[in-house]
């Protein structure tokens, strides 16, 4: 039986006599019991869990030089021991968080940014400079957030949408309409610029281009967890390098792009043999007994079909047909000196969006930023979504920066006269990621929450032994797009695989 075969690293790293997975000519060379496919925050959080158990003859494959996968803190150049993500940001709250209680054992916590001048004031300004009256502000925010507690009750409570396929964003704005229509000239087009600014932050939080394709039906299944959202001054991976304490360092390998998963669920397991192989890009060989895979939605969306040898179930290709990829970047920009207003630590841009689909994305790129934070007094933080975040990855450093400079000095005209210089311009790339191909899931117009649980749904033998498994973000069905819904998903494999092995 496979359970009794040695976990030592030397008899893991044995030459098989034979594979069975894999016909003779591409015998594997090693083959370590389990096979984890990713070394971001799920793929370490299960080895973690598995090492932990005594179940230690694994193996990570990575394919880029680090870990982490889409979480990636780096340090300031101008701002030296400052931490930015490149990745995941916030830790969302601490009621059943995992990364909330990671964060704390290990004192890693912060509120907010560090920085003299840095307070909490967030200033509202339309394009013209001018600032949008707190009365408007307070009036939107709480019809917005009505708003979007309605959303969520039709999946909660199991009714029907107003609309068949109905989205997010039509929903919202139908009703939104309603509730100003007693509202005329400046008074009325003012609000409506602040629901837009809040759908653009709603695109960012939830990885859409539009809310107009997020399906109303099914928004309510993602569960948010209540507290404060946390920042790691330590940067976020700090997360991820603790969980890899437990794991023995040669059993994370770097650099190693996965070219083909062989996989058998005829009983190779009862007859001996090994019933996955892995193989990597440069010809390396992994035989194993259960395969974990842990890639991106994205990159299953592109590579599916030719990366597992047969194709997988059909049920499992749709499920990553139909649940959505979304793209969100950010653009980080540093100055040589502080760049807005004293307490000020946030930059709310109210864009005049209304006929924004008309012009071309060129003009309209910058458009999809709804805000400029500073994480200390001369670096400022724009995120971006969507369609304008993939043209933003395709311009030049100095393309994006000179344009979100002029956003910038139109918004702030009225208040500051000059923009400091802008030093260096740093920004995320995860649609062209080769390895991500997009940053986080949602679930569009026209496909049920219930796809999720089917990407996460095991492949098992015909004597139902887990052969394939599969966790990451988009396989949580209730925090899904989150880190901390990647890491439980991770721990969740790793628990089916121990109680399989040791029950």
């Amino acid at each position: 039986m496979a359970a009794e075969r040695s976990s030592s690293f030397s008899d893991a790293y044995a030459a098989p006599d034979e594979c069975d997975s894999c016909p003779p000519e591409e015998k594997p060379t090693k083959r370590p019991r389990v096979i984890v496919i990713g070394a971001g925050i799920s793929g370490i959080a299960a080895a973690d869990v598995l090492c932990r158990a005594g179940l230690g003859d694994i193996v990570v494959l990575e394919a880029t030089d680090r870990i982490g996968g889409r979480i990636w803190s780096i340090e300031i150049e101008s701002d030296k021991g400052l931490k930015v993500e490149l990745g995941a940001n916030w830790i969302h709250g601490i009621d059943l968080n995992p990364i909330f209680c990671i964060a704390t054992k290990h004192n890693l916590l912060s509120t907010q940014y560090k920085g003299r001048n840095l307070g909490k004031k967030m200033m509202f300004l339309t394009e013209t400079g001018d600032p949008i009256h707190t009365r408007i502000i307070r009036d939107v925010d709480l019809e917005y957030g009505m708003l979007i507690s309605e959303c969520e009750e039709f999946y909660k409570q199991q009714v029907a949408t107003p609309c068949e396929n109905d989205s997010v964003g039509a929903y919202v704005e139908r009703e939104f309409e309603e509730k100003i229509s007693r509202f005329v000239g400046e008074e009325r087009r003012l609000r409506q610029l602040m629901l837009g600014q809040r759908l653009l932050g709603e695109c960012i939080i939830s990885g859409a281009h539009s809310m107009h394709d997020l399906s109303l039906s099914e928004v309510g299944c993602f569960e948010e967890l209540d507290g404060v959202h946390y920042v790691i001054p330590a940067g976020f991976d700090s997360v991820v390098h603790m969980l890899k304490k437990s794991i023995p360092p040669e059993r994370i390998l770097l650099n190693r792009p996965v070219a083909k998963v062989s996989w058998d669920c005829g009983g190779a397991i009862e007859s001996g043999g090994y019933p996955v192989c892995v193989e990597c890009e440069n010809g390396e060989k992994f035989a194993g007994d259960v395969c974990l895979v842990t890639a991106s939605l994205g990159y299953l969306k592109q590579h599916a079909e030719r990366l597992f040898w047969p194709r997988l179930p059909e049920f499992k290709e749709n499920a990553i047909r139909n649940i959505a990829m979304g793209t969100v970047d950010k653009v980080i920009l540093e100055f040589d000196r502080q760049v807005l207003p004293d307490e000020v630590f946030r930059l709310e841009m109210v864009w005049d969006r209304r006929n924004m689909e008309n012009e071309d994305v060129a003009q309209r790129w910058i458009k999809k930023i709804p805000s400029f934070e500073a994480v200390s007094e001369n670096v400022l933080v724009g995120w971006l979504s969507g369609k304008e975040a993939e043209y933003m990855e395709k311009l030049t450093d100095e393309e994006v920066g000179k344009r979100c400079c002029e956003a910038i000095a139109a918004f702030l005209r009225k208040t500051t006269k000059h923009l400091p210089n802008l030093k260096k311009v740093t920004r995320t790339f995860w649609k062209s990621n080769p390895f991500t191909l997009g940053s986080y899931c949602h679930i569009p117009v026209g496909t049920e929450a219930l796809e999720i649980d089917r990407l996460a749904e095991p492949i098992c033998s015909n004597s139902n032994v887990p052969v394939l498994l599969f966790a990451g973000e988009a396989t949580h069905s209730k925090f899904y797009s989150s880190s901390h819904g990647a890491l439980l998903s991770g721990e969740r494999e790793a628990k089916r695989i121990i109680d399989f092995y040791h029950h």
